[in-house]
């Protein structure tokens, strides 16, 4: 059965770290690994009530994210260095007097991979987007997709990584609905045929593949998945929107280190 690695943050320090192994996780045996706890509910909530709060200065219209995502920007690297840069102020007044959620997640990323070092992905002095908030009110989902740096983002330099990892920290669930499904099933270039013209794949790419349903995830709790393959969000049904943030971090298996970017 395909099933996920879940573990308590408080808990990790005290554990064999290779019960921890992230090889399973870029091998396909396992669908994820989540690790609960990793950020202070309480301070999920102060996030989540500027964003509210504050929402006509961090969103622009009716956009339901902050920060630029790198896949978006395929061919205009100098528009995505540029939006990056001017997020940097956004995040910073989202993440005031807190401990940076995006901090929180390397320390996690650390302490189960401790012999790896870990920074922000930069290219010629200009640094990556740190991370991205995504808000998906009710009646949304997310289709089927992949993500795959390394055929998406040729264009930049976080394409050379080894393997990549997604990392989705949850701030705040909604009532129903909003659910993670991963398939057992790993991109490669001849699926494109099967890519809808706006965004994801057809269901049709999927079925009758095995599949992980990730369902009551909580405030604070981190998921992390292979985005190599398939995933997407079921339709939230609740009047709370799904509310995370997320990153990709690249591995470099040669130089034992990790950079994170959005």
């Amino acid at each position: 059965m395909w099933t996920p690695k879940i573990f308590d943050y408080s808990k990790i320090n005290s554990m064999n770290i290779n019960s921890i192994n992230i090889d399973s996780l870029i091998n396909g045996k396992v669908p994820a690994i989540i690790i609960q706890n990793v950020y202070d509910k309480k301070m999920c909530k102060k996030i989540v009530d500027r964003l509210n709060f504050e929402k006509s200065t961090f969103l622009n219209g009716e956009s339901n994210h902050i920060g630029p995502f790198l896949m978006s920007y395929a061919t205009r690297r100098n528009d995505y260095f540029d939006d990056a840069k001017k997020h940097e102020k956004i995040f910073e007044s989202v993440f005031s007097q807190l401990k940076s959620p995006t901090i929180k997640i390397r320390e996690a990323i650390g302490d189960i991979l401790p012999d790896y070092s870990i920074s922000s992905a930069k290219e010629l002095k200009k640094f990556y987007s740190c991370c991205i908030i995504r808000i998906h009110k009710k009646g949304k989902l997310i289709p089927i997709h992949k993500d795959d740096v390394k055929y998406e983002g040729i264009e930049f330099g976080v394409s050379k990584i080894d393997h990549q990892i997604s990392c989705v920290l949850h701030l705040q669930e909604s009532e129903s609905g909003g659910d993670v499904i991963i398939f057992k099933k790993k991109w490669v270039k001849e699926n494109e045929k099967f890519r809808n013209i706006d965004f994801g794949y057809s269901s049709q790419l999927v079925k009758s593949t095995e599949f992980c349903k990730i369902p009551n995830l909580k405030s604070g709790d981190l998921v992390l998945i292979n985005p190599n393959y398939y995933h997407m969000v079921t339709k939230i049904t609740g009047n709370s929107p799904r509310i995370t943030l997320g990153m990709f971090l690249g591995i470099f298996e040669k130089e034992n280190s990790i950079i994170a970017w959005a």
